[in-house]
């Protein structure tokens, strides 16, 4: 049986388990495999990357602050992304935001933490 390029069905010669005939084949292969999930997680990176520069203007140089949910809210915060969820020692929901943490105080205070 031959093989054939995955990408532009030319005749390979040379290993039984080759599949491109060359590196621009399986360069263009991959990266048209790719295109779909890269398009896909563009918006939502946006808003992670985002929501992370909204934390680290009001943070400043401070490692511990609270805030009202509305100062958050107004500047276009998106609760619903973030990197992670854990629960801490209190057993309450932390929401990671790469290097930050938030979580609800009260229902209208929310403690942001930088991590790291």
């Amino acid at each position: 049986m031959k093989n054939e390029c995955q990408q532009c069905g030319k005749l390979l010669h040379g290993r039984t388990d080759k599949k491109f005939c060359s590196p621009n084949c399986k360069n263009t292969f991959n990266f048209a495999k790719r295109r779909d999930t890269r398009n896909e997680v563009k918006e939502i990176d946006g808003y992670l990357h985002r929501n992370r520069e909204l934390l680290a203007m009001l943070m400043g140089e401070s490692k511990k602050e609270m805030f009202d949910r509305t100062v958050l809210t107004s500047a276009k915060f998106r609760w619903e992304f973030m990197t992670g969820v854990y629960k801490n020692k209190q057993d309450k929901w932390c929401h990671r935001v790469y290097d930050y943490a938030w979580m609800e105080f009260t229902d209208q205070q929310i403690l942001v933490v930088r991590k790291y």
